[in-house]
């Protein structure tokens, strides 16, 4: 677990917001941001091994053309929008939950990777990123000699 200083000031301000927010979801609404659409944040997990990287993230109801995976400087970046459904005549919206709009995650990779063997795959609208290691950046075992 880890410490975290006390700011008495920057924390009087972050306790609002969180009993804000908390007022807000016990009325069942979500948080908007400064031009009132809700944020979409997809749930992510990033998995380390010995020889790569992996992030895995849902993105459902979300199309593969809608999406863009990149890299830069060890910062891998996942960016889409997930639009919402063009088609409106003869319809009465009563109740819309759903979260709509762009989006953007970005990881930093805490080692050195190799850019142009990345592998992306979409499938039932979870996100895998295959990320390799360079061979630097791979554990090195160091036989232990007796004398």
């Amino acid at each position: 677990m880890a410490l975290v200083r006390w700011r008495p000031f920057r924390d009087m301000f972050a306790i609002q917001d969180d009993i804000n927010r908390m007022f807000e979801q016990f009325a069942g609404r979500r948080p908007e941001n400064d031009d009132g659409l809700t944020s979409l944040a997809p749930a992510a997990d990033v998995i380390e091994n010995k020889d790569n990287f992996l992030v895995t993230a849902e993105l459902p109801g979300i199309r593969k053309e809608d999406i863009k995976v990149s890299i830069q400087d060890n910062v891998l970046t996942i960016s889409g929008e997930k639009k919402r459904e063009s088609e409106t005549k003869g319809r009465t919206w009563h109740r819309v939950e759903r979260e709509f709009g762009s989006f953007i995650r970005s990881f930093e990779l805490p080692t050195t990777v190799h850019p142009d063997k990345i592998k992306a795959d979409f499938k039932d609208g979870v996100l895998n990123v295959e990320i390799p290691k360079v061979e630097e950046a791979k554990p090195k075992e160091i036989a232990v000699n007796v004398r």
